[in-house]
């Protein structure tokens, strides 16, 4: 059997628009061709079928998931230099004041008894093997580990969520509140998608000071200049 898990008592935390950060983003759209690798978000309802909400253990960890993109890619920084800071350009790296005072982060307890599928656990991989077979083939893969969960085909970890969410017990009720995963920037990041429909307890709710420790630890990391 797939192996499953539940966040910390103490709540899960998320980095994400003001005023309400818990509001659910517009569902993912059906796309087809190049763009179904990489488009929406990692475990978004490839049919629109569900939302999901996602969220950090620790602040450190969602500042390192929602920085990540905005690094810029090694082909600009290769390209431009220190050119555009000497044509008094904001340089690669810099990200915006208004990126901060836009967002908020927010603590929740998720009111629920339904666990989390670990699909980062082996024994979810051997499990998932077999349950998702035949997609998997018809995308071109002959087997499920830790490299296809963290890799860069989100039709993959579409098609894991879609089944989680579809996954009912004998009495028809759902048997999973979301997914538990590891982001793929660093495996000391641990990261929850919960499904739009699990009730979740608002604990605190904090704006993102310049000075936050956690941002400036990240920022640190991935030589970022916030304003």
């Amino acid at each position: 059997m797939e192996r499953v898990v539940r966040p910390s008592s103490s709540g899960i935390w998320r980095v994400a628009r003001g005023p309400d950060p818990l509001a659910l983003p517009p569902p993912f759209g059906v796309v087809r061709g190049e763009e179904e690798v990489s488009a929406g978000n990692r475990f978004d309802s490839p049919l629109g079928r569900y939302g999901i909400l996602y969220f950090g253990t620790t602040l450190q960890g969602c500042f390192g998931e929602t920085l990540a993109r905005l690094r810029p890619n090694t082909g600009l920084i290769a390209v431009i230099g220190n050119e555009w800071r000497d044509l008094g350009f904001m340089e690669p790296g810099a990200i915006p004041r208004d990126w901060r005072e836009r967002r908020l982060a927010v603590r929740v307890q998720v009111e629920t008894n339904l666990p989390f599928l670990d699909v980062e656990a082996k024994e979810t991989h051997q499990w998932l093997r077999k349950e998702l077979a035949l997609p998997l083939a018809h995308l071109g893969y002959s087997d499920l580990d830790v490299s296809t969960i963290r890799g860069p085909d989100r039709r993959v970890t579409r098609a894991i969520a879609e089944w989680a969410w579809a996954a009912i017990d004998d009495e028809g009720a759902p048997r999973f509140a979301g997914l538990r995963y590891l982001s793929r920037v660093s495996s000391e990041w641990e990261c929850w998608a919960v499904f739009h429909n699990i009730p979740l307890q608002e604990l605190e709710k904090r704006p993102i000071p310049l000075d936050m420790p956690e941002l400036v630890e990240v920022a640190k990391l991935f030589e970022l200049t916030m304003h």
